[in-house]
């Protein structure tokens, strides 16, 4: 009975506020039982819960908006409304950016072919860093076509300063290559625009100090050999001396035959069979020879079907027993040094302790 008059007391207060369509439309409860429950909220809560119940009422009777003291989270509908925008207006900032990027290449000679290859790339560099890299590899000599290719092989260029990149252009101007010569060379061996600055003045020196190359033929041994920047500088003066001391070679002839492009073991294993055959001999201190030597340029850049057959008059099979060979005899010569390296250090601990 108590449940029933509480009920009818709510009923009461709800005609007296106009609630009956709120009442009569929204509120269902399956018992009054449950009805004191709902009177445990705040009443900010329970407006904003009558706010949103009312608006769905008066969307179905047309009965005037309800205004309610309290504010019900006005946040989120500001984020509803402002966050389109905001989304809308980065893409705008994108799209001019992309537009800006666009029209700097095509005014440093790109084709829209080779802007779309470009950005296909995604170098994590900034937009005006990629743009002053490749304005300067423009300014070097550049084609766009070795551009796009040297970025291919070697992204990290784009990270060079503008002021490295100005210095490796005058130092390989200064080694005589011109425009032509860098194309060539950066798109078969882009690390020469990477290397450090020492290491090609080092190589400088040593083929124009120690071997005594003009500057003439060391800019053509950097545009036939740039991998020679790799080597360590000790092999690359042996090399030279096994050209010019065991072969008798001149500077021109070593040039004109590309020595430096094969292998030194490849080249040894050629003239050690051709002297053995009797096909080779090397000059004496006038530069004579009781034979008459293929060329260099022959020997080193034939095929080894060509060289055999042709060259040494042999069979591919005997060079191959002659490989064995040769790399046996190697062996035993390796061996023997180690072993004297070894007696010798013996030898010093031996003073050592005894001078003790």
């Amino acid at each position: 009975m108590r449940s029933v008059k509480l009920g009818a007391r709510c009923w009461r207060v709800f005609q007296k506020h106009s609630f009956f369509p709120l009442a009569s439309d929204c509120i269902h409860l399956p018992s009054l039982n449950v009805l004191p429950v709902a009177f445990w909220w705040s009443p900010q809560h329970l407006d904003c819960r009558l706010i949103a119940t009312r608006s769905f009422v008066q969307s179905k009777t047309g009965l005037p908006p309800h205004r309610s003291n309290y504010e019900c989270s006005p946040k989120p509908r500001e984020t509803l409304i402002t966050t389109p925008v905001e989304v809308v207006k980065a893409t705008d900032v994108d799209h001019l950016k992309l537009g800006e990027a666009t029209n700097s290449y095509v005014s440093l000679g790109f084709s829209p072919a080779q802007i779309t290859q470009l950005f296909s790339l995604q170098l994590d560099v900034p937009f005006q860093s990629n743009l002053t890299t490749i304005s300067e590899l423009v300014l070097l000599g550049l084609s766009t076509n070795t551009i796009l290719k040297t970025l291919e092989k070697k992204p990290e260029l784009l990270r060079m300063s503008p002021k490295h990149l100005k210095e490796r252009a005058d130092l390989l101007r200064r080694l005589g290559l011109d425009a032509e010569s860098l194309n060539h060379v950066a798109v078969h061996f882009p690390s020469i625009l990477t290397l450090p600055h020492k290491r090609i003045k080092a190589l400088e020196h040593l083929l124009k100090e120690k071997c005594l190359f003009t500057m003439a033929q060391i800019s053509k041994i950097l545009r036939t050999c740039p991998q020679l920047l790799l080597e360590e500088l000790n092999d690359v003066e042996y090399k030279f001396q096994f050209a010019y001391f065991r072969m008798g070679i001149k500077h021109a002839e070593i040039v004109q035959s590309g020595f430096f492009q094969v292998p030194l073991a490849e080249i040894n294993k050629r003239i050690s069979f051709l002297e053995r055959l009797g096909c080779y001999q090397t000059p004496d201190k006038k530069g004579q020879t009781q034979i008459v030597n293929p060329k260099l340029k022959r020997i080193i850049r034939a095929s080894e079907q060509d060289f055999v057959t042709e060259i040494a008059c042999s069979s591919i099979e005997e060079y191959e027993i002659f490989k064995k060979l040769l790399a046996y005899e190697e062996e035993q010569r390796r061996k023997q040094e180690e072993a004297m390296e070894e007696l010798s250090d013996s030898e010093n601990d031996g003073e050592g302790s005894d001078s003790e």
